[in-house]
């Protein structure tokens, strides 16, 4: 007899597997221990922790599991919920060293996202630009939107950056070189736009306009060497066939496999693949989330490093993300970017997490009261690991969610869905 697996099995495998990883390599890394040395404590394993992780996972994934698998909201709680609640819920079984403060952020995000998702808006009477008449716009955008882009960067293209060598080298160069311009358009174009425009090309059987569409946001890439814009070229079509069901599924059953091969592989002393993924991508947000925590614990600094820096001064001499670096890992240089808990407990304490909570929330309230089809979804990915990554505003501002927002509402909506 054939055994057939259905997602919530996926999960909890998922969710052991990744347990397993955790307690056996991610916490023993040297990050881990610097933390550990500087609050004078130990990631240890409390059996009593876990209990209370178990029931908690096993309550979340009930509620996860009974939502409208054919909507957005389905792959976008599966996704925050594989990638900062299940890691959250992990952290908290090594003991004091994870404060069950941290854990309640997470779960009060998860809920968020879960009970907004209930409330729906009618976008019957907005207009929806033709999918030809878009695709010729966002060439022309992108096609204009360029030739800064070559005036600037174009002389400073590195070729062996394709092959991901002198990656480093190249960002220095960009950076020193870079405007409000590109800040604040790199990212539209390389999460939305180009994206855009090879899926809307893929819907139109265009193939020439697929293969413009793949240049520009390789060209991109030669621009500023983040690699996540390749990952992104893959992800779009990765995405474009399956359903929102069937991509969660695949997803968690592979990143599954993937836990299998990355333990085998430690147990033969090759750490190098859990390393640059379970360890940069689930655990590591948790670690600077004890961190944020710790550090701005009574002393937040009230959005003074944003848009709102007119009003409020910054109490401190380096940018958060080097101060952090400095001061929990012995690394000035280190930048370590916060994602939407240790960002709203940094600016605002509880209220700030509550803040911010809401804001991502109703950003995907919004979305899911569209029907978008499942094929444009790979365009979602990347804002997703935004968030878990970097200040809210931040994602909201330059790293493209709003834009994706009004692209959603004017290009994305299917009325016929």
């Amino acid at each position: 007899m054939k055994l057939r697996l259905h997602t919530k099995h996926y999960f909890v495998i998922y969710f052991v597997l990744l347990m397993v990883l955790y307690h056996f390599k991610i916490k023993t890394y040297f990050y881990w221990r610097y933390v550990a040395h500087l609050k004078d404590s130990a990631f240890d394993f409390s059996l009593l922790n876990l209990v209370l992780a178990v029931v908690i996972f096993g309550i979340d994934l009930y509620f996860l599991m009974n939502i409208k698998k054919t909507k957005l909201v389905f792959i976008i709680l599966s996704l925050f919920f594989a990638l900062l609640t299940i890691p959250s819920l992990i952290a908290f079984t090594s003991g004091e060293m994870y404060p069950v403060q941290i854990l309640i952020y997470h779960q009060l995000f998860f809920f968020s996202l879960l009970l907004f998702s209930k409330v729906q808006i009618n976008f019957d009477k907005v207009p929806v630009l033709n999918k030809k008449v878009a695709l010729y716009l966002l060439l022309i955008v992108t096609a204009l939107g360029t030739i800064p882009y070559l005036l600037v960067y174009g002389p400073h293209i590195n070729l062996k950056n394709l092959l991901l060598i002198d990656v480093y080298e190249t960002r220095s160069v960009m950076n020193a070189t870079s405007n409000a311009y590109f800040g604040y358009t790199y990212s539209i174009f390389t999460k939305i736009i180009i994206p855009l425009i090879i899926v809307f090309a893929l819907e139109l059987k265009k193939t020439i306009w697929i293969v413009v569409g793949a240049s520009f946001l390789i060209l991109f890439y030669l621009f500023g060497a983040h690699k996540t814009v390749l990952v992104s070229l893959f992800v779009v079509f990765l995405f474009y066939r399956f359903t929102y069901y069937g991509a969660v599924k695949k997803i968690i059953a592979l990143s599954g496999i993937f836990i299998v091969v990355c333990i085998f592989l430690a147990v033969l002393g090759v750490d190098y693949p859990w390393i640059v993924s379970f360890r940069r991508v689930h655990f590591l947000p948790s670690l600077l989330d004890i961190c944020y925590v710790d550090f701005f614990n009574q002393q937040p600094i009230y959005w003074s490093e944003s848009i709102l820096k007119s009003f409020f001064d910054y109490p401190f001499d380096l940018n958060h993300t080097n101060l952090i670096g400095e001061r929990y890992f012995k690394n000035q240089d280190m930048a370590a970017n916060n994602g939407l808990i240790s960002d709203g407990f940094m600016n605002f304490g509880t209220l700030g997490v509550i803040i911010n909570s809401f804001l991502v929330a109703v950003y995907f309230m919004v979305l899911n009261s569209l029907k978008i089809p499942s094929r444009y979804f790979g365009l979602f990915v990347l804002v997703v690991f935004s968030f878990i990554s970097s200040s809210t505003l931040t994602v909201f501002l330059t790293h493209g969610a709003l834009a994706l927002l009004l692209i959603s509402i004017f290009l994305l909506n299917d009325k016929k869905g």
